[in-house]
């Protein structure tokens, strides 16, 4: 039995803290996810462009620029602005920052929420779960 060749989904992860990229790069990889990483928003902007991913994870709080420019910048783009973000932060709690209320940080009101919003420490479960839902499998 011959099977087709398998078109891994892309995954970019913009986040500050090399633990937290080399931990989610682990976990994405071992579910069958193809990942790269930036470690700021300039940077993450560049590879958004060159790498062209299914999804983007995003950290809010950055060195430079916040994920909250970057993901205004984003949702402008013309060619990346329909590319499914989810924020993962460590302020969710501390702020009650969530998808509604990080969508009013952002004063255009054509730009939408994330499509997701994890807190640190993540949720592995519900990350794997969510993104089976965004980045249907059944289309590769």
């Amino acid at each position: 039995m011959c099977y087709g060749l398998q078109v891994m989904k892309k995954i970019l992860i913009i986040d500050d803290e090399l633990d937290v990229v080399l931990y989610l790069k682990t976990v994405l990889e071992d579910h069958n996810y193809e990942t790269r990483a930036a470690y700021d928003a300039d940077s993450g902007m560049k590879a958004a462009l060159e790498y062209m991913p299914d999804l983007i994870f995003l950290d809010i709080v950055m060195p430079k620029k916040s994920g909250i420019s970057f993901y205004k910048e984003l949702k402008e783009h013309r060619c990346l602005r329909d590319i499914p973000v989810a924020v993962i932060s460590g302020v969710g709690n501390a702020y009650g920052l969530r998808g509604s209320t990080f969508r009013n940080l952002i004063p255009d009101s054509n730009i939408t929420a994330p499509q997701g919003f994890f807190e640190k420490p993540l949720d592995i479960d519900a990350l794997i779960k969510f993104l089976d839902g965004v980045l249907d499998h059944s289309k590769l």
